[in-house]
């Protein structure tokens, strides 16, 4: 009986097979409809199965009519489980015998079980597993059992269950195992096809309505799809587009620069965008960018995936944008020469005003007068100090600002800063002191004159602002820790007993323009740049700038600098006096406004020194050539022939005096403007209006003892300046002592000879430039003024790739020959020595 329920399981599994074959087919079928034809299809399976049943005795037969109801709930769903257990009951119904009504509560109550079953399955959400095969074939076995109590007498009953038990217990489970085991296949399978279908699908989609135009490429450019997209991207068809080879479609200027990108990819490396002109078929070449990456398709070939993109209003954009800031450089030039002229043409009046104020101050004035020359000289140095706001503003947002770090002596810096401002204070009976920190280093690294503008700045306010009470300016160390790496963190601070800042106008501090409420500049004036200055100062210097500030209280400005420590620094007053005092010269003035005229050679003969004036450039020439001189004073702008073109014409003369010192004289404050004064050969320059100390300082420096040139130099070989500048050279030995000297100018000196042999060697113009930049500073450390010049000269023509570059190339050897030989001369034995 076993063997013969498990041939007609096995016989009703070649009817299961048969119906996967068919409802792979019924694709597009309603879910309905599909369990409408699964229930059907399952219950005329389980009549087969009784068409040869196992019998047990008359009108008592047993079959797999179990099995095929419990797993088409499971599989088919409700309704499909409901058909095939009606078919099922109806035709064992219609067989009749003493077991009809046990048959019939079979068929019933393996649909519940099976409904049940699929039911708890679903609710646990967990997923079909042949272990849940064999458990439903235990609970179908035992429920099939229990219908055996409807048979008409017990006797019948213990009979059939002695027969039938085992049979039941033994091939049910196996039954349903096995024909579960071939539908949950069939299942996982269709699934498997419907998620690809639906990915496919998706795809699809994508490809289909995507913006982009997607290609696939084989290995040969050739192209094997292109989504519908090139329609709009292209104006042809797909159909027209697979084919043919992608390079056909790129604009011919762009198609070198495509295909070397191409050809460069390979399996496993990265995706590649490039940038190129696409053909239109209307004749027109769209921008597109094309992002590649490489693939392998389904049988292991080399492709590309491309995705190409419109870019054309993009690169509209960035050429906008590129000649917007070529318009906005071309502005920004425009006001860096109206400041530069504005400049000068202020600078200059404000040089008499300022020049006769102070020539007044030291004659016999009454009270009164001497009150009115004063006020007149302080209203024309608060022009000054707006004037250098605006340059120092514009030079920040220019990025042209160029810091220059070098050691000096921090205590002495405060010391100043405090002293100059205590006559203000005292005047308005404000108490100002001054703070060190005990750990602060006295010497340190860094741009000492902007370290002292942004203190003046702070104090200035807080005199400004403060009517009583006190001022403190202090300086303390944030952190000793990193004072081990050498920089010290320091923090400036100014501290004030004003009246402090409202709440609503401490927002608007450090903003350009802004000094709290319009009040303030009525009342104190200022253009409002003081503070943003000090910001952006501080941040080049690697630092930060805040503020504390309590209305009726006072205010705390502060800066945090690191700066590193430095090594002891011989300020002016600690060097000893050269051994050259200052002594009477004949100096030469070419300047052409008659105030200035006499504001600088009263000065200039009030320290006992001779002037002659001229009004022009050609004068100036004229004067040097036929006169015996020892400095030239000579202004940037006059009629005829400028400072520049009578600079150069001097330079050239074929006689000794080429070589007189030159000093300009400019109202242009702009880095790049003062840099023009000495790349046209003059040694300094002073900038107007001119202050007494400044301008008597710097002819101090140039009226030294004349250069030290070796005699083998003959007179028609003489440099156009000065070989040497003894002053730079002993400054220099002050500064390293006695012992670091011959060290540092024997490896200088090195150095120098070998950019030398380097730039004559090479042909590499860029890399001239680069040794002969070097060369500036090196040269100059020393105070080789001729080789220093020499090189600047060279570097410019050569990286502007001038024609004259070679001559000037070539001269540069007899002038490091002259310098070393000066600098020999001016330390004889040490250099020797330390080589």
């Amino acid at each position: 009986m076993t063997y013969d329920l498990a041939e007609n399981i096995a016989a009703s599994a070649f009817v299961v097979l048969a119906y996967t074959f068919i409802v792979r087919r019924s694709s597009g079928w309603g879910n309905l409809a599909r369990q409408g034809l699964f229930g059907l299809f399952m219950g005329l399976t389980a009549i087969f199965s009784m068409v040869h049943p196992i019998h047990v005795g008359p009108g008592i037969f047993i079959d797999a009519r179990a099995p095929l109801i419990g797993l088409t709930a499971l599989f088919g769903g409700p309704l499909a489980a409901v058909m095939t257990s009606l078919v099922a009951g109806g035709y064992r119904a219609w067989l009749g015998g003493v077991g009809m009504a046990a048959g019939v509560a079979n068929a019933a109550v393996s649909l519940l079980v099976g409904l049940g079953f699929a039911f708890w399955i679903r609710r646990r959400g967990m997923t079909l597993r042949l272990s849940h095969m064999a458990a439903l074939g235990v609970l179908l076995s035992g429920s099939s059992l229990s219908t055996l109590l409807l048979l008409p007498s017990w006797d019948l009953m213990a009979e059939v269950f002695a027969k039938t038990a085992l049979p039941f217990l033994a091939m049910l489970p196996c039954g349903t195992l096995f024909l579960g085991a071939l539908l949950l296949r069939e299942q996982r399978h269709r699934d498997a096809e419907l998620r690809m279908a639906e990915s496919e699908a998706r795809y699809r989609l994508l490809a289909d309505n995507v913006t982009d135009m997607i290609l696939v490429l084989r290995a040969d450019g050739e192209i094997a799809y292109a989504s519908p997209s090139a329609r709009d991207l292209l104006g042809r068809s797909p159909e027209e587009v697979v084919g043919r080879l992608a390079g056909s479609l790129i604009h011919p200027d762009d198609r070198e620069y495509a295909a070397t990108a191409f050809a460069g990819l390979e399996p496993g490396s990265p995706p590649l965008a490039v940038i190129h002109r696409a053909c239109h078929r209307d004749g027109r070449f769209p921008w597109v960018e094309t992002s590649m990456r490489p693939a392998l398709d389904a049988t292991g070939a080399f492709t590309v995936i491309a995705a190409v993109r419109d870019v054309t209003e993009r690169k509209l954009h960035e050429e906008q944008l590129h000649e917007a800031r070529a318009e906005a450089e071309a502005a920004n030039r425009v006001k860096s020469e109206f400041l530069a002229a504005m400049s000068h043409e202020i600078r200059t009046p404000l040089n008499g005003v300022i020049g006769f104020a102070d020539l007044l101050l030291g004659t016999e004035l009454t009270p009164e007068q001497r009150q009115y020359v004063a006020l007149q000289r302080e209203a024309g140095r608060g022009l000054l100090a707006i004037i250098g706001d605006i340059l120092d503003y514009s030079k920040i947002e220019a990025g042209k600002l160029e810091l220059e770090e070098r050691a000096f002596d921090l205590h002495r810096l405060m010391r100043d800063c405090r002293d100059l401002m205590s006559n203000a204070a005292s005047q308005k009976g404000l108490l100002l002191q001054l703070a060190l920190g005990a750990s602060v280093p006295r010497f340190v690294r860094g741009d000492e004159a902007r370290i002292r503008q942004i203190l003046l700045n702070l104090l200035g306010n807080a005199v400004k602002f403060t009517e009583r009470g006190s001022i403190l300016l202090s300086v303390g160390l944030l952190s000793a820790d990193r004072m081990e790496s050498g920089a010290a963190p320091l923090r400036f601070s100014v501290s004030d007993t004003g009246a402090g800042i409202p709440l609503a106008e401490q927002p608007n501090l450090f903003q350009r323009f802004s000094q709290g409420d319009r009040s303030t500049t009525r009342r104190y004036g200022g253009t409002g740049l003081g503070l943003i200055i000090s910001k952006q100062l501080s941040e080049l210097m690697n630092g930060r700038i805040g503020f504390q500030s309590s209305p009726g209280v006072g205010s705390t400005f502060w800066f945090e600098l690191p700066l590193p420590v430095a090594a002891e620094v011989l300020g002016p007053a600690d060097r000893p006096a050269p051994e050259a005092s200052r002594r009477a010269a004949r100096i030469l003035l070419a300047e052409d406004v008659p105030m200035n005229q006499i504001v600088t050679s009263s000065i200039l003969c009030k320290a006992g020194h001779t002037v002659e004036v001229v009004e022009d450039g050609l004068a100036a020439v004229a004067a040097v050539r036929d006169g015996a001189f020892d400095l030239v004073l000579m202004d940037m702008q006059m009629p005829r022939m400028d400072g520049v073109q009578a600079t150069a014409a001097i330079r050239r003369l074929d006689d000794p005096r080429r070589s007189i010192p030159i000093i300009a004289l400019t109202a242009n404050a702009l880095s790049d403007q003062l840099q023009l004064c000495l790349d046209a050969g003059m040694n300094d320059h002073v900038t107007k209006p001119i202050e007494r100390d400044t301008l008597l300082a710097a002819v101090e420096r140039w009226l030294g003892p004349a250069p030290q040139v070796p005699a083998t130099v003959t007179a028609g070989s003489e440099p156009a300046e000065p070989v040497l500048n003894r002053l730079t050279l002993d400054t220099l030995a002050d500064t390293l002592g006695p012992e670091v000297m011959p060290r540092f100018v024997a490896g200088t000196l090195g150095e120098l000879a070998q950019r030398v042999d380097r730039i004559l060697e090479t042909g590499d113009t860029k890399a001239a430039g680069f040794d002969a930049h070097a060369m500036v500073s090196l040269a100059g450390n020393l105070g080789m003024v001729e080789l220093s010049r020499l090189a600047r000269a060279v570097q410019h023509a050569c990286e502007q790739e001038r024609e004259d570059a070679a001559a000037l190339k070539g001269e540069l050897r007899d002038a490091f020959n002259r310098a070393t030989q000066a600098v020999r001369a001016a330390l004889p034995g040490s250099v020797e020595a330390a080589i």
